[in-house]
């Protein structure tokens, strides 16, 4: 079995779980963390990016 990186693997959780994402993020800036938010962005946006540039890629059809 091919080993995944915690990243792939956080950004498949967020997007089964926006809501929880979404919590999260929310905790972390509340937090005041900057080194964890910089890991959390980096997660969200793997998570995030792809799956809005497909939306983009499908509307433009």
């Amino acid at each position: 079995m091919k080993d995944r990186s915690h990243d792939d693997v956080m950004a498949e959780f967020f997007q089964a779980d926006p809501s929880y994402a979404a919590g999260l993020l929310a905790e972390v800036v509340r937090d005041g963390d900057a080194n964890e938010l910089a890991i959390l962005k980096r997660q969200l946006s793997g998570a995030f990016a792809i799956k809005n540039a497909n939306q983009r890629s499908l509307t433009e059809l």
